[in-house]
């Protein structure tokens, strides 16, 4: 009895025979999408010290991209992959440049000010400004996050005028020094 009990309870993904091994075994496993088993199978490797220090990347890695999927799935519509950062992505089409900026990434919650690593991606931004002369640029504020109301108005246009005023003086570098 005791053995049928745990023949019902062992998964498959941790069943690894010595010539396959355990991490392998978590390589195949997250290939196939089958993240937490992945896990599982990488944890095994490292208490069995088999190939450890990868395998503990892996699991990192597995991790940081659930907490990514998880997040994404918060967002509304916002399809994040082509973005060229998190902060902002940008796309040209007959010399016109579309760019879409991230409120939730870019400001903190409600408010005026820039969150860290804001400053250096707008910074970026405004030199890529700087470079295409001639372009026409149409700036846009993305709220990516799904909420019943609808955002105010004169917080999203004071964001709007604050994302602007900094590309516009960075891109001609007159911002002030401090």
């Amino acid at each position: 009895m005791t053995a049928m009990l745990l023949a019902i309870f062992t998964t498959p993904a941790l069943a690894a025979s010595p010539a396959t091994g355990y991490f392998n075994q978590g390589t195949d496993l997250y290939k196939a999408g089958r993240n937490s088993d992945a896990i599982d199978a990488f944890e095994q490797a490292i208490k069995h010290k088999e190939r450890a220090h990868e395998a503990q990347d892996l699991v990192d890695r597995i991790r940081k991209e659930t907490v990514e999927r998880i997040r994404n799935r918060a967002l509304t519509g916002v399809n994040k992959n082509s973005w060229q950062t998190k902060f902002y992505f940008m796309n040209e089409v007959d010399r016109r440049i579309h760019v879409g900026i991230s409120v939730q990434e870019v400001f903190e919650r409600d408010s005026l000010n820039f969150r860290p690593g804001a400053i250096d991606a707008l910074y970026q931004l405004a030199a890529m400004f700087a470079k295409a002369d001639a372009a026409h640029f149409e700036l846009e504020l993305i709220n990516e996050i799904n909420n019943e109301g609808t955002p105010d108005p004169t917080l999203t246009t004071q964001q709007l005028t604050a994302v602007f005023s900094y590309l516009s003086l960075a891109s001609r570098d007159v911002l002030p020094k401090f």
